[in-house]
């Protein structure tokens, strides 16, 4: 079976486990994602220092808590939104901010001034803007050295794949159920494919780059 196959029996496999979960199972998740997604932040992000995160919403992890308690803790949350050729730009989230309909994916995304790339990553001394520390971001399933399926998209790969060829490292999280955390090269990956450092999970926070070694 080809690596495209083999992504999209096991995209598959998970949706139709998240999608068995009930309600109450998904929101009870919120809180321990929380405390372990601030964790990982409080031990890779300066104070004030900006960060990119993601809404949680339906059957995914949920991540409103955690977006709320980074926001409280003063750091500088920015949101993806869809842009032309799969491209990533970025908004600022706060907890009173609109969402709508992107035009490019099937997905909300928050309403406001956008932010590329290239600016994400240098920031803005004038406006108090701080260049970017840290990512945090979603992922269907992971396994035990960091490989990530994502949607199917490409949008996080490219970004990733961006900062690479930048020659722009940060630590990267990815948030999951814990049965989402498979064992070593239990997720099929390709060249595109960019690995992750950190699975943010109800039951705990893994550091992946020691087993990706």
């Amino acid at each position: 079976m080809e690596t495209a196959e083999l992504k999209s029996a096991l995209r598959a496999r998970i949706w139709a486990g998240r999608r068995a979960r009930s309600a109450a199972d998904v929101a009870q998740a919120g809180t321990p994602i929380a405390v372990h997604g601030r964790l990982w932040a409080h031990g890779h992000v300066p104070e004030g220092g900006t960060l990119t995160a993601y809404l949680g919403v339906g059957a995914e992890p949920p991540t409103t808590a955690l977006l709320a308690g980074l926001h409280e803790d003063g750091y500088r949350v920015l949101l993806p939104v869809c842009l032309p050729g799969r491209g990533l730009g970025w908004v600022r989230w706060h907890p009173r901010i609109a969402f709508e309909r992107s035009r490019f994916a099937p997905v909300q995304e928050p309403v406001g001034p956008v932010l590329d790339t290239d600016g994400l990553v240098a920031g803005d001394a004038a406006e108090g803007r701080a260049p970017l520390a840290a990512i945090l971001l979603p992922a269907t399933a992971l396994d035990a050295e960091g490989r990530r399926l994502g949607q199917g998209g490409g949008y996080y790969d490219r970004f990733l794949a961006r900062l690479d060829a930048a020659g722009t490292q940060v630590p990267t999280a990815a948030v999951v159920f814990d049965d989402e955390l498979l064992p070593a090269g239990g997720v099929p990956d390709e060249p595109l494919d960019r690995r992750v450092g950190a699975a943010i999970t109800p039951a705990g926070l893994v550091d992946l780059r020691a087993r990706s070694r």
